[in-house]
């Protein structure tokens, strides 16, 4: 190989999830070049997968010598290496496929825009990144965080701007399961308040999207300064409260027309919400 492989690991990664727990890793120690490179291939795995080295470096605004730099630090021979993976992923996962070929069919659209045509887009592409939920979920990650809030005194759930609704909506749903439950949004910079009576044995649900909002950056920080449980709901494994939460779930959410949904967000809320509810019966 032209590089060196991290200190963090002893082989090449073989799935593209591997390779992105070791992006995590090794996210401090890259320049801030490769840097670019890591968050666009996290969060644009289809068109790592489908577009060509120059597409992929104007979209992530560096060079193609720098996708190279990326797979050789990662001991990777070159990115089209890197590209595999991600076309590997598709194949054992064909719904991947079809969300890109109805991307690309809306992006070569120029009819008239209707309100039929809107409910269709939508519909169709919170279908699509509701099954991607239900592969990228681990049955088991998803028992562990109900038996964490289960087993705690108290539950904290903090989300603002686009997630404040998944936070209330889950604030409701444990509300009507008679569950302790505190929302922390900093209304009337309230939030030091709101979050001051997080201990050991609660647990903060934090639901969080880029760009990462202030007050939920500081409510992580306050759980495990306190020594709590952290459940993240995020998009992305670069997001900077990975290293620190208990329960990660990536949700990768339908993007229509630069709108994004909240579909695929509510849908993990509520089931965390429902099999808590079954677990108390």
């Amino acid at each position: 190989m032209s590089s060196a492989m991290p200190e963090t690991t002893t082989r090449l990664p073989q799935t593209v999830e591997e390779l992105h727990t070791l992006i995590v890793a090794e996210q401090p120690k890259l320049s801030a070049r490769l840097k670019l490179v890591a968050v666009y291939l996290v969060e644009h795995p289809q068109q790592i997968a489908f577009n060509t080295l120059a597409e992929i470096a104007e979209k992530a605004g560096v060079h193609a010598s720098t996708l190279v730099r990326f797979a050789n630090y990662f001991g990777f021979d070159g990115f089209s290496e890197v590209q595999r993976l991600y076309k590997n992923q598709i194949i054992d996962h064909p719904s991947n496929y079809r969300e890109r070929i109805n991307q690309l069919k809306k992006a070569g659209g120029n009819g008239t825009v209707t309100p039929a045509l809107l409910l269709h887009d939508f519909a169709e592409g919170n279908s699509l990144a509701l099954g991607l939920l239900q592969q990228q979920i681990k049955p088991e990650s998803l028992a562990a965080a109900v038996q964490a809030l289960a087993s705690a005194n108290e539950v904290f759930i903090c989300g603002v701007r686009r997630m404040y609704p998944a936070a209330v909506y889950m604030d409701y749903a444990l509300s009507q399961m008679d569950v302790r439950c505190h929302v922390i949004d900093g209304q009337g910079a309230m939030a030091p308040e709101q979050m001051k009576w997080i201990q050991t044995d609660s647990v903060l649900v934090a639901i969080t999207f880029n760009p990462y909002g202030k007050t939920t950056t500081e409510a992580v920080h306050f759980a495990r300064d306190q020594g709590a449980k952290i459940l993240l709901i995020t998009d992305s494994e670069l997001c900077p409260h990975t290293q620190v939460a208990d329960y990660v779930f990536i949700v990768r959410e339908a993007d229509v027309r630069g709108f994004r949904s909240l579909n695929s967000t509510l849908c993990l809320v509520q089931t965390l919400c429902v099999a808590l509810g079954y677990q108390g019966q």
